[in-house]
């Protein structure tokens, strides 16, 4: 009873927070920032881009994290996080892909060109597909060989976040369109926070999920085996 009442009190914590997002949004970056001067349309996707492709190192950063702890103190709530921020990282990835595509076609003209930031970065989204699929084909009936695989997975996948972002040398090439007025940075750092804590607002309801998914599958085979 009292899990069902912080699961919807959660729920619209989740709603309001969105709304407010939207305002925020929809007033900082498509109303206020046309007052500074040299400002260009096609910057647009960058107050989204950016925040949603850091969060999305975040989430693969704790899947990590997550793994090492699991294999070295073999507790499931490390799996649970392990989970639940690689299941999020590939929703917020998603996204930063989307808008980076948008952006690109603003910015250079193409949607994709297949350049080295770009394509590494879409290499890093798929190894976490990846690792969400290879976790589903493993027999649930073995919850901590599935467990163990996953920490191996995640963190055999860990070097593809720094490579995408550090490592490809020449990262995209250099802007044509867009141009920042003084003092906007102010609305990027604004999306950095809003967008942070949505990201962890995420890991937590998927951790809860996960967590509610499990248990309900040992009470089905309890059950299975009762009968």
């Amino acid at each position: 009873m009292i899990n069902e009442k912080i699961q919807e009190n959660l729920n619209w914590i989740v709603l309001a927070f969105l709304i407010c997002f939207s305002i925020l949004n929809y007033y900082f970056v498509f109303i206020t920032t046309k007052h500074f001067q040299g400002f260009t349309v096609s910057g647009h996707p960058i107050f989204y881009m950016v925040p949603f492709a850091f969060s999305t190192y975040f989430c693969f950063g704790i899947v990590l994290i997550s793994g090492i702890m699991y294999l070295w103190r073999k507790d499931l709530k490390f799996d649970f996080f392990l989970l639940s921020s690689a299941q999020t990282g590939v929703v917020v990835g998603a996204i930063t892909i989307i808008v980076g595509i948008i952006w690109s076609k603003a910015e250079w003209g193409y949607w994709w060109q297949w350049e080295a930031r770009q394509t590494v970065t879409l290499i890093m989204w798929l190894a976490y597909v990846g690792l969400l699929i290879f976790r589903e084909m493993i027999e649930e009936e073995n919850h901590e060989r599935k467990a163990t695989l996953s920490a191996i997975f995640g963190i055999a996948t860990s070097p593809s976040v720094p490579l995408s972002n550090y490592v490809v040398g020449a990262l995209h090439p250099a802007p044509q369109q867009t141009t920042l007025g003084p003092g906007v940075g102010i609305y990027l750092m604004l999306n950095f926070l809003l967008i942070g804590i949505l990201t962890l607002i995420l890991i937590y309801m998927a951790y809860r999920v996960n967590k509610i998914d499990l248990k309900l599958k040992e009470v089905r085979k309890t059950m299975m085996e009762e009968a």
